[in-house]
């Protein structure tokens, strides 16, 4: 149970005195707020990450203010977004809404594409006005100009890149639970996740890499000044699919100052780097209950931070 599952993870963190806080509860990955059960007065429901419409999966718990806030507020860009390229290309299988222009009439309809690729026009009379839409087709002959103009993107271009962020974020919550999650280094992450109106988040913190989808994980990025965790995920629209990896922050260094660094790489090797990854094996370790790994982690930042704070 996925509760239980997390319950569990962090009271082992504050047994092992990784950290401080209350046992028995489950903590709402983006609004921290505390669960002693599922049925609390904002209760607990399932969340996908990636986006369930996108091929993601239920793996995690989120309250259900913040589910649905960030569905309709973050996820929906990101999949409208997705429909738009595939219905803009006319892939087999995708529909997009137009409006039409007939003699000086104007109706609003959908344009379909078959897995033949034969393009249909279907008109809704709930939509339009019945009798002029009827006398109009009735009245439409072969070779008819028609002037069609897609209807405008309802789309808001940062809340798109929220949702990447957001799946990143689940993502790493799903791999290492609160054994990172709830370090102040994450702030900036839910306060960009809660308050998508405003810009929090730094921008240039996702991609799209060319990387199969036996890529897809979570990973520290070990180069020095380079210290982050990256989430690969594919994205699936049901016609066609898309890698996209989102950097995420270690308390090592600011993800800002990562974010620059990366693209002084970027501008000083060309448009292909090379970076650490670990671990390229995902299954191999296990970070939820595995005292010896987590320790290992904690270790290696800390490490890492002390060597930040010599060489300063």
């Amino acid at each position: 149970m996925i509760f239980d599952k997390y319950k569990d993870n962090l009271n082992l963190l504050i047994e092992k005195n990784f950290m401080i806080g209350d046992k028995d509860v489950y903590l709402c990955p983006i609004c921290l707020r505390p669960h002693k059960d599922l049925n609390s007065e904002d209760p607990l429901t399932l969340e996908d990450a990636p986006p369930k419409s996108l091929g993601g999966s239920a793996n995690t718990l989120t309250c259900k203010s913040c589910n649905n806030t960030a569905g309709y507020k973050i996820d929906f860009h990101l999949t409208e977004r997705l429909r738009e390229i595939d219905s803009g290309k006319f892939i087999p299988g995708t529909e997009t809404s137009v409006k039409v222009n007939i003699d000086g009439e104007t109706f609003q309809g959908k344009i379909t594409v078959g897995e033949d690729g034969t393009m249909t026009m279907f008109y809704s009379k709930k939509n339009n006005h019945p009798e002029k839409l009827e006398k109009t087709v009735t009245q439409l002959k072969h070779h008819k100009i028609i002037d069609m103009q897609f209807m405008k993107s309802r789309v808001i271009p940062e809340n798109l890149e929220y949702a990447l962020l957001k799946t990143g974020y689940l993502m790493m919550f799903e791999r290492f639970g609160y054994s990172l999650l709830l370090d102040n280094c994450f702030d900036v992450v839910r306060q960009q996740l809660i308050k998508p109106e405003e810009r929090v988040y730094p921008e240039g913190f996702w991609f799209s890499p060319p990387y199969p989808k036996s890529m897809t994980g979570v990973y520290f990025i070990c180069d020095r000044g380079l210290e982050c965790l990256v989430a690969i995920f594919n994205l699936d629209t049901g016609n066609t699919e898309r890698m996209f990896g989102t950097l995420l922050p270690l308390p090592i260094i600011p993800i800002s100052e990562v974010i620059t660094n990366l693209n002084k790489k970027y501008r000083d090797e060309g448009s292909e780097i090379t970076l650490a990854l670990y671990p390229l094996e995902q299954e191999d370790l296990k970070y939820l209950q595995d005292v010896p790994n987590l320790k290992a982690m904690y270790d290696w930042i800390e490490g890492r931070k002390d060597s930040l704070t010599k060489s300063d």
